[in-house]
């Protein structure tokens, strides 16, 4: 039984391990996207799943506790649009999520939205509260995290803003809430300062992060996790076979 139950634990193991890495590889050439791994030891003192009764967010939190997301920064690239930034160093945007709660990202993708307010690709409205007023043109962000425009009737640019970056001194902790953005726990506390201040990255502008997915790492470890795959199928295989061959000698 021990030698199934090891067996079982490597299967679902690299089962795990197979999903983020298709995650990985489906997302290479999204924006400032964090390669994710599976945590083995969490897969080991994971609890079962509960009935229906168990919350929601719960059960997301449960699952979202196998991920390890590496937080390498990904290589920047110049892409010419007036609203795109990238983090070079440490450093995030902070979003409005529901609830009133924060959520972190390095996506630099920013748009205004249907209520004027700046926000990243995913809809999320920065928590600095920056506002293009209808009929405003050229806006665009500052190395130093200025946003400006030009007013409707104006000649000269107004400022309509100061973008401020969030760092934290292990942004391993943050969990992934899907979408590039991040929630941080109640014992994480951020350090927030304008880009280039305080230790804080700097925004390189007009341009984006990419992801930090290494496309030969990734098959490397599918070809590894293939064979490990296979290995646990026959650790199964020959437990099951030993398993049989007691009982055959118990009834003669």
């Amino acid at each position: 039984m021990d030698a199934l139950y090891i067996a079982a634990i490597g299967l679902e193991a690299q089962k795990e391990q197979l999903d983020a890495l298709a995650n990985n590889l489906a997302n290479v050439g999204t924006t400032a996207f964090k390669r994710q791994s599976v945590d083995f030891s969490a897969i080991l003192d994971r609890t079962p799943k509960t009935s229906s009764s168990t919350p929601a967010d719960a059960t997301a939190t449960q699952a979202n506790s196998l991920l390890r997301v590496d937080q390498t920064p990904g290589e920047v690239h110049a892409t010419g649009r007036a609203l795109d930034v990238a983090i070079l160093g440490s450093g995030f945007l902070e979003v409005e999520l529901a609830n009133n709660k924060i959520g972190y990202s390095r996506g630099g993708s920013l748009q205004v939205n249907t209520d004027g307010m700046l926000s990243i690709a995913s809809g999320q409205a920065l928590k600095s509260d920056i506002r293009v007023p209808t009929g405003a043109s050229d806006v665009r962000i500052l190395a130093d995290g200025s946003v400006t425009a030009t007013l409707q009737g104006d000649s000269a640019a107004t400022v309509l803003g100061q973008i401020e970056l969030a760092a934290f001194t292990n942004p391993e902790s943050l969990q992934y809430r899907g979408d590039g953005v991040f929630t941080a726990p109640e014992s994480a506390e951020p350090v927030r300062a304008r880009p280039g201040e305080e230790g804080v990255g700097q925004l390189a502008v007009q341009s984006l992060e990419g992801s930090n997915v290494q496309m030969t790492n990734e098959m490397v470890s599918l070809m590894l996790m293939q064979r490990i795959y296979e290995l646990n199928s026959r650790v199964a295989q020959v437990a099951d076979e030993i398993m049989g061959m007691s009982n055959n000698m118990r009834r003669s």
